[in-house]
């Protein structure tokens, strides 16, 4: 999900670096590539929509495990693809896929890239390694120069809202690739509560911090349950044994954001330079906070043990009173939790007000990987390739039904007595989304995807022009009882937006990053482990950050800020 991607993000940028240190002769190549990048006037012919004569596209694709086909249809020969042919005039041709599922695809890229075989024309890869290998390769094209002369006004557009996108995938100033935008609006957390707990301790939600801990007591020793056991948790969260943060479902970071900084993040400083998270001293005052909840029962003995697996467990168990999360939680793990208490249900409230009434969340990445282009593609397929690209962003020029039809019927809806419908029942062998079969996955316009969220929140009714774009941008409906919640929390989300932190930092790692980094990560978290286990004094805090800045986190500071001075 969303803060993925920020893990995404850092290890793109240690391995772009990395790639660096090998050597000049992929440099060289890399410039040979701008170079060559398409300046020919073949210019192909488009009738009425279509490319006439049609015009191939080879691609290459990662198997999805949860892409569904019916009809006899597969991942090369889908209903997608015969549209794409036979209303655009792109016949796109694959000529292998391998399961996205553990790392085969991404060594069938990389081995694909060894071999000196002929790339293929277009392939989507969201692994940081795999696109850092191919964009130093001198293999692909220089995908900025070919965006700013074939993608349209409205693809542009799209692409202009989120310019730091284009950072992680940018080599001496040339984009070498293009980001796949990605919808943020969600990945922050809100404050899941058991409203079920709530209702028969006779509690409101919590406003405060002070709040928060009166409702954590009761959860933890009142029984909330009725098992007549001790074996509630109040509050949980995921560490994932090497960092703080990164979880949508256990999400720490509005915890530390309550006293006013975030771990693991760059963001600026009052003096307007990127700082560092971890070291910040509001963190002391939130672990101080943690130790105080461990030591009076609110958190799990075995806290810090906690991944993602583990919160799923203990929600389904319906043991888990509160937790940071975003807003599909009561769709996954939710039904699990109904299956094992049917009366349980988690309701989203706004974040509590800190110290001196401090909010602070993460955001995610406004992309998720990237579409590369081969150096080798020929002017025609690459043309195919943007007019491919236009005309799906093009359905947030002119929301239609009736536009991409020819693939969408029959799968993401039916039309039944002059109606609309996506009951599953009602449409030919069953509902399927089509946004799977996509080539870059779904295409997303932030802002035109976000004003359609907010009427859900807002509980108007979808339009026909609405619904075009839903089934295209993959959003989805009150499909279910539970979507009603989904709804609610990004109703919460909405409302606390200036608490949203970004990661600043989306440049490669610096040197002293891919030297130190490990070695800094393990300090923080046996530090931060030991003082909420009680195992350190609070002053460890202290020491750990001279230590910090004395083994290469200062000189990683100047060198993120001297990136951050060429951005800004």
């Amino acid at each position: 999900m969303g803060n993925k991607a920020n893990a995404f993000s850092l290890v793109l940028a240690t391995s772009i670096l990395f790639g660096l240190l090998l050597g000049c002769s992929a440099e060289n190549n890399s410039n040979k590539a701008v170079s060559e990048s398409p300046e020919k006037k073949t210019k192909i012919n488009i009738v009425n929509g279509k490319l006439d004569p049609p015009v191939t596209l080879n691609i290459v694709r990662g198997e999805d495990p949860t892409m569904v086909f019916k009809n006899g249809e597969t991942i090369d020969n889908n209903v997608h693809y015969r549209w794409a042919k036979e209303a655009l005039g792109v016949d796109i041709k694959t000529l292998w896929t391998a399961p996205m599922t553990g790392d085969a695809y991404d060594t069938k890229l990389k081995l694909l890239l060894s071999s000196g075989e002929r790339l293929p024309d277009v392939f989507v890869a969201n692994s940081a390694d795999t696109i850092n290998t191919y964009l130093k390769s001198g293999k692909v094209l220089n995908a900025g120069e070919a965006f700013e002369k074939y993608a349209s006004p409205t693809y542009k557009a799209a692409m202009n809202e989120v310019p730091s996108a284009w950072l992680p995938f940018t080599k001496d100033g040339q984009k070498l690739a293009l980001p796949i935008i990605n919808e943020n609006f969600g990945s922050q957390s809100v404050m899941w509560i058991r409203q079920d707990w709530l209702d028969k301790l006779k509690l409101k939600a919590p406003t405060t911090i002070e709040e928060l801990e009166i409702v954590m007591d009761a959860f933890t020793n009142q029984d909330p349950d009725g098992n007549g056991k001790k074996d509630t948790i109040a509050l949980d969260y995921v560490t994932n044994g090497t960092e703080m943060l990164g979880s949508p479902i256990g999400d720490t970071s509005w915890i530390f954001g309550m006293f006013g900084a975030i771990p693991e993040r760059w963001y600026p400083g009052e003096d307007g330079k990127l700082q560092y998270g971890s070291i910040q001293p509001g963190i002391k005052k939130a672990l101080e906070k943690m130790r105080e909840w461990k030591s009076k029962g609110y958190l799990p003995s075995d806290i810090a043990l906690h991944n993602f697996n583990t919160i799923v467990q203990n929600v389904a168990a319906a043991k888990v009173g509160i937790v940071g999360g975003q807003n599909w939680l009561m769709n996954y793990p939710g039904p699990m939790m109904l299956q094992t208490d049917p009366n349980a249900e988690f309701r989203p409230y706004p974040l509590p007000e800190g110290i001196d009434g401090k909010n602070m969340r993460t955001i995610g990445n406004d992309y998720n990987g990237a579409i590369l282009i081969s150096r080798d593609i020929s002017e025609e397929s690459l043309q195919a390739f943007f007019h491919y690209m236009n005309t799906l962003y093009s359905i947030y020029d002119k929301p239609d039904l009736s536009l991409f039809e020819g693939f969408q019927e029959g799968y993401d809806y039916a039309i039944r007595d002059g109606k609309l419908t996506t009951k599953t029942e009602d449409i030919p062998d069953g509902y399927i989304s089509t946004t799977k079969y996509l080539l870059p996955g779904t295409p997303v316009y932030q802002s035109k995807v976000r004003e359609i969220k907010m009427k859900f929140i807002e509980g108007k009714k979808e339009t026909a022009e609405d619904l075009a774009v839903m089934f295209t941008a993959g959003i989805s409906g009150m499909e279910s009882p539970l979507d009603k919640y989904n709804y609610d929390a990004l109703r919460v989300v909405s409302e606390q937006l200036s608490a949203d932190v970004p990661q600043y930092y989306q440049g490669p790692a610096t040197r002293v990053m891919i030297s130190r980094n490990e070695l800094l990560s393990k300090m923080q978290m046996d530090t931060y482990t030991k003082i909420i286990y009680g195992e350190q004094d609070l002053d460890a805090f202290d020491t750990f950050v001279e230590k910090w800045k004395s083994s290469g986190g200062e000189e990683i500071t100047e060198e993120v800020n001297e990136w951050y001075a060429t951005v800004k």
